[in-house]
């Protein structure tokens, strides 16, 4: 393999990794949002005596977080 073949690896080899990263922080922040709101929806109604309109913010929680899981499936080979 040539000096050159050998860069532009280490190149891409860099490039996916930094792809990566910045999926994984996205996908990390959707998911800590995903958490917030789950907490917000079954604290909240528990601490307020308010009627249990949770159910629509749990929904709104899970769809984030499977949104999250769809994100790192994004993930580029690092090899």
């Amino acid at each position: 393999m040539s000096e050159e073949d050998e860069a532009a690896r280490r190149k891409r080899r860099l490039a996916a990794k930094r792809f990566n990263e910045n999926v994984k922080l996205a996908a990390t922040s959707v998911n800590a949002a995903a958490l917030a709101i789950f907490g917000t929806a079954i604290i909240l109604p528990a601490v307020n005596s308010a009627p249990s309109g949770g159910w629509g913010w749990i929904a709104v929680a899970l769809g984030l977080h499977f949104l999250a899981h769809v994100l790192l499936r994004g993930l580029k080979s690092e090899d």
